[in-house]
C-alpha cells in the first residue's frame, strides 16, 4: 500500500506525463497510464486505508472506566458521534448498535496541544492511552474510538454461514460469518467498537439440525463500525 506522500509524487507524475512533460521517449510504465484512471486507482486505494493515526482520533471511550477521553473543542461531536444523551450532571449514556450494550461515562477532556503526547501505538496498530498495558487480543480492549477524516465504508466480511461439520459424538456444528465493516478513509466521522464478527453454533444432532441448538459462542472479534 502506498502512503500519502508516495501517492502524492505518483499523481504528479502521471499528471506532468498527460501534459507532455515526460522526460524520455515512451516513458515509464507509469507514465503511459491515463491520468483519469490513475486517479481512480488511488481514490480507491485511499478508501481501502484506515485511519490508524492519532491526528485522526477524536476520542476514545474506555467503557470500562466510563470515561470518554476527548479533545477539549470536539466534546459536542464526539457525544452526537456516539448518539449519547446525558442522564445526570456530568454523565451521559450511549448504546452500542451493534450489541446493544448501554454504557455510562463522563467527559475527559483534553486540550489539543497535550492529546498527542496521551497515546501510544500498540505493536499490533492499536492506540492507547499511554498508561495503559497494550490489549493482548481485540477482545480485552475496551476502547470505543471515535475517527475523523474518516467513513464506514470497508466492507471486510458479508454475511454467511459456513458448511456443516459433523462430529463423532453425534452432533455437529458450522459457523456464522456476520456482515462486518470497518472505519476506512473519508470527509466525516467514523465509530469503531469491539464487536463480534464470526459465531460457532454447535448443535445436539447431525447435519446441524436447528431444533437442539446446545451452544452459540463467539469466536472471532474486530473492531467495527455501522454504516
Amino acid at each position: 500500500m502506498l502512503n500519502m506522500k508516495s501517492r502524492i509524487v505518483r499523481s504528479l507524475v502521471i499528471i506532468t506525463a498527460a501534459l507532455g512533460l515526460g522526460t524520455g521517449c515512451g516513458g515509464t510504465l507509469e507514465e503511459q497510464l491515463e491520468p483519469t484512471q490513475e486517479l481512480e486507482v488511488l481514490a480507491q486505494e485511499a478508501e481501502a486505508e484506515e485511519p490508524r493515526k492519532v491526528e485522526d482520533l477524536l476520542g476514545a471511550l474506555d467503557r470500562t472506566e466510563g470515561a470518554l477521553h476527548v479533545v477539549d473543542t470536539e466534546q459536542e461531536i464526539a457525544l452526537a458521534q456516539l448518539e449519547a444523551v446525558k442522564v445526570a450532571d456530568g454523565t451521559f449514556q450511549t448504546k452500542d448498535p451493534l450489541t446493544g450494550e448501554l454504557t455510562k461515562f463522563r467527559l475527559v477532556p483534553y486540550p489539543i496541544s497535550r492529546w498527542p503526547f496521551i497515546w501510544k501505538i500498540c505493536s499490533n496498530g492499536q492506540i492507547v492511552p499511554n498508561w495503559v498495558v497494550c490489549p493482548t487480543n481485540i477482545y480485552s480492549d475496551p476502547y470505543t474510538r471515535i475517527w475523523k477524516n474518516s467513513k464506514c465504508n470497508r466492507k471486510i466480511q458479508s454475511a454467511s454461514w459456513s458448511a456443516c461439520t459433523n462430529t463423532s459424538s453425534g452432533g455437529s456444528y458450522n459457523f456464522q460469518y456476520r456482515e462486518a465493516w470497518k472505519c476506512g478513509v473519508g470527509t466525516g466521522y467514523c465509530v469503531e467498537r469491539r464487536a463480534v464478527k464470526t459465531v460457532r453454533y454447535n448443535y445436539d444432532l447431525a447435519w446441524c439440525d436447528p431444533s437442539i441448538v446446545t451452544g452459540i459462542t463467539p469466536v472471532s472479534y474486530d473492531f467495527l463500525c455501522k454504516p
